[in-house]
């Protein structure tokens, strides 16, 4: 949400080694809401950093107190978890009402790999009250495999404003796009005239839109992937090279379908394409094809890597000379030669439904991707149609790659979405499914374009719109699972530790008009992640009707943890509440029956809220280097 122009740039920087601060850093004493009358927005120059790097923080002031500001002055602070980074920056500025002011301010960023910061920013006046205040999040990452914020784009038209749509994904720190059907066809993704063609349903795509979009994308640390089956050929593939003994057929016994394996994509197109074509991922044939042509189009353009996609498992398949096969246990095997063929560029794979993701979560692939629909099932059977299905999946693909963390493109509401087109989002429906991935260690594939947010599979369908609410709380919560992303999904482990709420029915799956609650675990942090599902009367994340209860918000409500290590501090922070800041917790230690515990008085749940605790008193972060400036 920022401005186009500015009529005053104020730039903020300074180069003195700073103090360390080891000390514990208590939380200020009150809060101020964003509420806009002096920040209109805080935003950083990239979507991620390398450990050393600059930040640059551009701080976007209005002035609609009512009055003049005379020697004003702004407090910027990074914060990592629960402790200060660094000195707090303190700089005056004047400025008159209904005047705008633009800030720059520079930090360097620290030489740690992979570690989240909140950047605190307050507007004081000049008898330092607090005037208004602001937040934004920092992820200091040298690749995006770890943290994956994954965004999409579609419209490669002509003059499109490719870099204002740049920027407004780089504002959610999204730090990889998703380049949905710019090929040309789908066996041949390189049109003869890189100029202009038409993808396979006859839009035309221009190439220098998507020459623009990578490189505005490259600038602000965002990685291009250039999206494609995995298997999938259009009419015509017989005269580009593709042979018909690659090809797969259904089996005798498939009630599917007979004949080739095929996708009808749409009845008529201008381009006479409305079908896809399915050839055998396991045939060196195929594979030697298609990775050939996925590296042209990757050089073509310096795009980053391959966004591999299928449209799932339609059962038992066979080759032309008879043999009988599943399409999902091709996967392992050409995704590791893939992998092998494309080199350094990055590899994302989605097996639609997760259907066979098992066999892509222990591949060689850079990031995991999981199309999730309601009707299919786990491999335990549960099927992926409620909240806590969706986290015991981004649990499962956790364990089986080894930790990486899966991005989920559920799509919300979606018949809704195609009855309702111009209608906006179910703020409560986005948030709660947002909650349930995010807290379990996972990621969202849910925004892209235009500041679009995804309904359909078919990206470009954009029947549904976020209004203003959704669009401040998505922004929140990016800067949150930034901020918070070493706690989410940096090596933490479910546990079995009792919780208890004595005022309100508690949830481990995330049954309706209970808080969901769960706890998890890492080398420093006893972690409580809470999910409020209170006067919430479904726990389908769908919502595919466009209903879903707002949750009943509490606050200053009791929680008893049983603990693993001895706790010493207590913490809390969430999306929801405080711009993001962590918040010191007063708390008391006690020993029953089940073991030792603490009752901790948690000041509010709306959505989403995440304890954490530490054996530490001052909290469990330390910084390591001492070469952290403003």
């Amino acid at each position: 949400m920022k401005k186009d122009s500015y009529k005053k740039i104020l730039v903020l920087t300074t180069t003195a080694a700073t103090i360390l601060m080891y000390g514990n850093v208590m939380s200020p004493p009150a809060f101020a809401a964003s509420t806009g009358k002096m920040v209109y927005d805080v935003t950083t120059d990239k979507s991620m950093y390398g450990p050393g790097s600059n930040v640059e923080l551009r701080i976007d002031l209005k002035n609609r107190i009512g009055r003049d500001i005379t020697g004003g002055k702004v407090e910027i602070k990074a914060k990592h978890l629960d402790q200060q980074v660094g000195t707090t920056m303190t700089k005056t500025y004047d400025l008159k009402n209904n005047s705008d002011l633009m800030m720059t301010a520079n930090w360097t960023a620290p030489s740690t790999d992979y570690q989240g910061y909140l950047i605190e920013v307050d507007i004081k006046d000049a008898s330092n009250a607090l005037i208004d205040s602001d937040t934004v999040g920092v992820d200091v990452s040298s690749s995006w495999v770890k943290f994956p914020r994954y965004g999409y784009l579609w419209d490669f038209g002509q003059n499109v404003n490719t870099a204002e749509r740049i920027d407004k994904l780089k504002n959610y720190h999204i730090n990889g796009l998703q380049y949905y059907d710019w090929q040309y066809r789908h066996h041949k993704p390189l049109a003869d005239n890189l100029d202009v063609w038409n993808d396979w349903s006859g839009r035309l795509i221009y190439g220098d839109t998507v020459r623009n979009y990578i490189a505005g994308a490259k600038a602000v640390n965002m990685v291009n992937m250039e999206y494609n089956m995995i298997y999938g050929a259009t009419t015509g593939y017989d005269k580009d090279g593709v042979q018909q003994d690659w090809a797969l057929y259904y089996a005798d016994d498939n009630p599917s379908g007979t004949g080739q394996f095929s996708f009808k994509m749409a009845d008529s197109s201008p381009t006479g394409v409305t079908h896809l074509y399915f050839f055998n991922p396991a045939n060196t044939g195929w594979q030697n094809y298609i990775y050939n042509q996925e590296n042209k189009a990757i050089k073509a353009f310096n795009f980053d890597g391959w966004h591999g996609d299928t449209v799932g498992e339609w059962g038992k398949m066979k080759t032309s000379t008879g043999q009988t096969l599943y399409v999902k246990d091709t996967y392992t095997g050409f995704l590791n030669n893939a992998k092998q063929a494309i080199g350094s560029k990055y590899l994302v794979f989605n097996p639609v439904g997760a259907q066979g993701i098992e066999n892509v979560n222990k591949s060689n692939v850079d990031v995991l991707y999981a199309e999730i629909w309601p009707w299919d099932h786990d491999s335990e059977g549960l099927q992926y149609d409620s909240y806590y299905s969706l986290k015991k999946e981004v649990e499962q693909s956790r364990k089986e790659s080894g930790g990486k963390s899966l991005i989920v493109p559920a799509y919300m509401e979606y018949d809704y979405a195609k009855g309702h087109s111009g209608s906006a989002f179910n703020t409560s429906a986005v948030l709660l499914t947002d909650a349930a991935v995010y807290a379990a260690g996972g990621s969202r594939m849910e925004l892209g374009n235009n500041g679009n947010m995804l309904s359909n599979e078919y990206f470009p369908s954009s029947n549904l719109y976020m209004d203003d609410d959704l669009q401040q709380r998505e922004h929140r919560l990016y800067d949150f699972i930034v901020a918070y992303e070493n706690l989410l999904r940096d090596g933490q482990n479910e546990t079995s530790n009792r919780i208890e709420f004595p005022n309100y029915a508690i949830s481990a799956t995330g049954d309706p008009n209970k808080i969901w609650a769960y706890g998890k675990k890492d080398s420093k942090y006893e972690i409580v992640q809470m999910i409020n599902m209170l006067g919430v009367s479904r726990n389908d994340w769908r919502a595919n009707d466009g209903n879903k209860e707002k949750p009943s918000q509490i606050s200053n409500f009791q929680m008893k943890y049983y603990y693993t290590n001895d706790v010493n501090s207590v913490w809390m922070a969430s999306p929801d509440s405080n711009d993001n800041r962590t918040q010191k917790l007063s708390f008391t230690k006690g020993q029953d029956g089940n073991g030792k515990f603490v009752n901790v008085t948690v000041p509010s749940l709306e959505y989403w809220s995440m304890i954490y605790m530490s054996s530490d008193a001052s909290g469990g972060y330390r910084p390591r280097s001492r070469n952290r400036h403003w």
